[in-house]
């Protein structure tokens, strides 16, 4: 647009300086000038307005790309009418803008092929009104040239602007695809696929952002650690598939009864850990005594020798992190299976909250060889 508009400045001054053929009444010289001022000043305002508006919505960009090209056409009329005798070089002169709009306006090729043939209508409708048809007929092929110019060439950019597009659409819709790809590999490689919960990795990579997150708005958060009762015997004596259905039963109580943005995740075969930011202590045992509950109220699908329902059990230990206390995964998983411990001697089906604990890594491993199995010493 920028390149449309300047060439039309350029033609416009030249119109300017062209030498009047003849001599004017006062009142059609005065009218003459001031056309050839008003088409250097509508070119420049043009100019100006596009290059300070920047968030042109493209319908609105096209009407603007016509209209304005349009008037500056439209301001040679007075040229072709009142000098006859140079109305071939203003001729030339509106069909080069009338090319420059087919060829750098970048206008739909509906849009240009109408434009095209209605201003070759006007323009052969001003010089017919100044002269014989014969005359007329004389600019007609030049007129018929710059329209097949503006016209193939408006075509054959719109068919190159379509086919970049379509290409573009294709690599968009491709990316897409394999963001959503990767996306899901992403979501299968961090779940556990029996529960659908979160798998270790993910609920490590988690306690380290909760960890900065608590830091920043200093609150407390917590690990809660589940192991099922009785897993193995549960296998052993109804099989594997009841041992899932297990699992998956104290999957659906942690999902309903821990907050959104709490994580849950199955850490090994039996144990699960919740997640949790911003708790209290008396929130937290409130949570673990739910979640124990709610697998105690759940019982399995099958029925025992008995003919009664066969329920399940958790043993639940939990600590709760303060925001200035630096303690790793680890050292945390350690404090808890501690209580984990308790809970599991003290009969199982119960809840032991623990305080944190460093874990003790400075442990010489080298005691537990006998001294003649050490290769170096």
């Amino acid at each position: 647009m920028v390149a449309h508009y300047s060439l039309c400045i350029v033609i416009s001054l030249i119109t300017y300086f062209l030498p009047n053929s003849r001599d004017f009444e006062d009142e059609s010289l005065l009218f003459l000038q001031s056309s050839r001022i008003t088409l250097i000043v509508l070119s420049l305002v043009f100019l100006w307005r596009h290059a300070r508006k920047k968030d042109w919505v493209p319908k609105k960009l096209e009407f603007y790309k016509v209209w304005t090209s349009s008037t500056l056409l439209i301001s040679f009329f007075p040229f072709l009418y009142l000098d006859k005798v140079h109305y071939d070089v203003y001729l030339h002169q509106a069909s080069a803008i009338l090319l420059s709009m087919n060829l750098l306006l970048w206008l739909t090729t509906t849009t240009a092929v109408a434009t095209n043939l209605v201003f070759c209508l006007m323009f052969l409708g001003i010089c017919y009104l100044g002269d014989s048809p014969i005359e007329v007929m004389k600019e007609f092929p030049i007129l018929l040239t710059y329209l097949f110019v503006g016209t193939f060439g408006n075509v054959i950019m719109n068919y190159w602007r379509t086919m970049d597009y379509r290409d573009k659409r294709k690599l968009y819709g491709a990316v897409l695809r394999l963001k959503a790809k990767n996306l899901h590999i992403r979501m299968i490689s961090n779940l556990d696929d029996l529960t659908d919960l979160y798998n270790r990795r993910y609920l490590i990579e988690q306690f380290d952002i909760f960890k900065k997150r608590a830091r920043r708005h200093q609150f407390q958060m917590a690990l809660v650690i589940l192991d099922l009762d009785h897993l193995k015997e549960i296998n052993d004596k109804y099989g594997h598939m009841v041992g899932d259905e297990a699992l998956q039963t104290l999957s659906a109580v942690m999902k309903s009864r821990v907050r959104s943005t709490d994580i849950c995740a199955r850490i090994g075969g039996d144990e699960f850990c919740v997640l949790l930011d911003s708790v209290d202590p008396k929130s937290l045992k409130t949570l673990c005594e739910s979640l124990r509950k709610g697998v105690e109220s759940h019982p399995l699908s099958i029925q025992d020798t008995n003919g009664k329902p066969v329920n399940i059990t958790v043993s639940i230990g939990a600590a709760i992190l303060s925001y200035d206390e630096d303690f790793t995964f680890d050292d945390l998983y350690q404090s808890i299976d501690s209580g984990l411990y308790k809970s599991k001697s003290a009969g199982r089906n119960r809840v032991t909250i623990v305080e944190a604990t460093k874990l003790n890594t400075k442990v010489d491993l080298s005691v537990s060889w006998p001294e003649e199995v050490r290769i170096y010493k």
